[in-house]
């Protein structure tokens, strides 16, 4: 297990097929190279073939349709060619990697590229969610009504009634311990069994069925597990060698919570020397800096300053997307999203130049190169969306939950390096609305950023300072100005971003929570039914991390009580009564 971390932007694409490359010379194949999108794979494919490296990838018509495995090529098979193809293909409950009864497609060297990415779509294989929609969502509501405290909760009759399409409940865990049988009936009878979910996803799920989390919604049930069980995939773990790699963020908790890995095995991170290969950026929260200023207002000046520079927008959802709607009506705009077909064209009219004004992105925080002029303001309109509706219920009894907390900074960051591709290379990057503003500062979500972006944060921090003691109510036009710094290459400006970069070191040394390593070795003895050894983990992490406030106690206790439910249900009663005292 190698992990390499690169700088977004310093050719981490180039860098991994040359080794795979390499592994085929050493007769390590056969090698696979997975990015987290069909986008990506035309990117990795257009390199290869710069480079003179053979791939094989999936081919397809104009409806989509595939016309043409990359598994299937003779140069793969014959170990002289490595396959390119996304995350989804890799893990899922029919994976040609792992989940046959047999002809599994084996892997000697494979590299898992943009890892935080890969992770946001293994997390979602590993989850069912069925929508209102589905006869199935009632036909399981109508089995958890059956239980008085389900039926008689408020919030779940405010579900189902549709009178509430946010709010979220948690079914209890020994109500789900009881039940999760019947469900799994429910989705396996013969009228279900083509769904996409029973196909794709109920597999990976059906090992740990008996504790994972169902959460309902007036949208969707979702039934998740309490970690991932990517030894599944077998020829993933089976592998001789397996390379991760990501952006230089600054925690490593993915390679243990999804990937299994030992903290022993990510103690020595292959990373630049220096940071010094990264382009300046100067950082700017006009909210923070005056809190009557109001989204309008920013969207306003975005907007004028898109008549005559590039500007990337990053929303986070489609509904975010209609606050734009009346600048996208009066200037050249472009809405891109991973589910257009367009997003390619869209993004290489921004390089060379043929289009300009303003680009929104849904939802795309990384995987899109946007150097020099293709993005001089670069804007991240709001935190990005929670993906798991059992994180949402978390976030709900655990509002400063740090994992949540740094899932969503990192996410961040990755949008950020967006429009910064070279050490030559600067853009301005704007964060706007309530919420992002209020988890980079009043939550202290700063210091989940890398080094090298929290040392440009602070030189930011050093321009807003010297505005605020001119005028401590600046106008949007006022916090604006301090772009003129970046975008005329103001010499003392880029003299200060060089000095601040040039003496930060990477770690080498893994960065890892340790609530997250016990929970993953929790949950690896749950996959082998040892609830009690599980329990010993999280107590044991409890008691001994001293950074562990009340509301996080509380919600290790409801973990330990619903192992301890299994051998002695009274007692885990009784630790559930003892961790509603901490939260």
């Amino acid at each position: 297990n190698t992990i390499i971390k690169m700088n977004t932007g310093s050719g981490k694409t180039v860098v991994g097929l040359t080794i795979l490359q390499s592994c085929l010379n050493e007769g390590k194949g056969p090698a696979v190279y997975i990015v987290p999108d069909n986008y990506l794979v035309s990117q990795v494919c257009s390199e290869a073939q710069k480079l003179g490296i053979r791939v094989a990838c999936d081919k397809f018509d104009k409806d989509g349709k595939c016309i043409e495995r990359g598994e299937d090529d003779y140069y793969f098979k014959s170990k002289k060619a490595i396959l390119v193809a996304n995350v989804h293909k890799l893990v899922n409950g029919k994976s040609i990697f792992g989940m046959r009864t047999s002809n599994n497609v084996r892997i000697g060297s494979i590299i898992l590229d943009d890892v935080h990415s890969c992770m946001d779509t293994i997390e979602q294989q590993f989850t069912i969610k069925i929508e209102e929609d589905n006869p199935l969502y009632n036909l399981i509501i109508q089995r958890l009504e059956q239980y008085k405290i389900i039926k008689d909760s408020p919030i779940f009759y405010d579900i189902t009634q549709k009178r509430d399409q946010k709010s979220n409940k948690v079914i209890p865990f020994w109500v789900w311990q009881q039940c999760c049988e019947d469900v799994r009936r429910l989705l396996t009878q013969s009228e279900y069994s083509n769904d996409p979910v029973v196909v794709f996803n109920l597999p990976l799920l059906i090992n740990n069925w008996k504790t994972c989390n169902c959460v309902i919604s007036a949208r969707f049930i979702e039934i998740s597990p309490k970690g991932i069980a990517i030894s599944q995939i077998k020829s993933l773990e089976q592998a001789e060698r397996r390379i991760f790699m990501s952006a230089t963020l600054a925690d490593d908790s993915v390679f243990v919570s999804a990937m299994g890995l030992n903290v022993d095995d990510i103690s020595n991170i292959i990373t630049p020397e220096k940071a010094n290969d990264i382009g300046d950026r100067l950082i700017l929260i006009p909210r923070h800096l005056n809190a009557a200023i109001e989204d309008e207002n920013i969207k306003e000046e975005l907007v004028n300053l898109s008549r005559n520079n590039n500007v990337v927008v990053i929303v986070p959802s489609f509904e975010r997307l209609s606050f734009w709607k009346d600048a996208i009506e009066n200037i050249p705009t472009q809405v891109l999203s991973s589910r257009d077909k367009n997003i390619e064209k869209g993004i290489e009219n921004l390089k060379t130049g043929e289009f300009k004004g303003l680009t929104i992105l849904v939802n795309k925080y990384d995987g899109i190169d946007l150097p020099d002029d293709a993005c001089r303001f670069l804007v991240i309109d709001g935190l990005p969306l929670i993906q798991s509706e059992y994180d949402m219920a978390l976030q709900g009894m655990n509002p400063a939950d740090k994992r949540i907390c740094r899932e969503s900074i990192q996410k961040i960051e990755q949008g950020m390096g967006r429009g910064v591709r070279s050490n030559n290379d600067y853009c301005v990057v704007i964060l706007m609305g309530n919420k992002l503003s209020d988890v980079i500062i009043n939550q202290n979500g700063y210091e989940f950023f890398s080094r090298a972006t929290l040392a440009q944060y602070e030189i930011s921090e050093k321009l807003w300072e010297q505005l605020m003691n001119e005028n401590n109510k600046p106008t949007v036009a006022d916090i604006f100005k301090l772009s003129d710094y970046v975008i005329k290459r103001d010499n003392g400006w880029v003299a200060l971003c060089k000095s601040a970069l040039s003496g930060i070191k990477y770690a080498n040394a893994a960065n890892v929570d340790s609530v997250i390593v016990a929970q993953r070795r929790a949950f690896e003895q749950e996959c082998i039914c040892r609830y009690d050894e599980a329990f010993n983990l999280i107590e044991k992490e409890k008691n001994v991390n001293p950074y562990l406030d009340d509301k996080a106690k509380g919600v290790l206790m409801q973990l330990m009580a619903e192992y301890k439910n299994f051998e002695n249900p009274a007692k885990a009663q009784e630790i559930l009564l003892s961790a509603q005292k901490f939260n």
